[in-house]
């Protein structure tokens, strides 16, 4: 059984659900970034994105620190290592369980 901390995964859940997050997240893939090389590729306002910063910060898929008077923007790959336990696991189960249904079926026409 896959055991999970729900309350830190709700959370990666959660600040992942939203569209704007997701796209930091590819951004920050390349490498690490300020916040206003992050505002370049959006067409919200600099207050907004900071706010998503502060999602995915609280939610640890990023880390932020100030460096002189910019903010460097660090994605956290660990963050989402038990998620895509998680997914990979009831990918499984259901992949399992349609493979069975098929042969089921598979046998029954015969």
């Amino acid at each position: 059984m896959l055991v999970l901390n729900y309350k830190t995964e709700d959370k990666v859940f959660s600040a992942l659900a939203d569209y704007n997050r997701r796209k930091i997240i590819e951004l920050l893939q390349e490498g690490d970034s300020s916040l206003l090389e992050l505002a370049k590729h959006f067409s919200i306002s600099f207050q907004a994105l900071s706010k998503h910063i502060k999602i995915l910060e609280e939610a640890g898929v990023v880390t932020k620190i100030q460096m002189g008077k910019f903010r460097i923007i660090s994605l956290n790959r660990d963050a989402t290592k038990p998620l895509m336990k998680w997914i990979s696991h009831h990918f499984n189960f259901w992949n399992e369980s349609f493979d069975r249904l098929s042969q089921s079926i598979d046998n029954a026409e015969k």
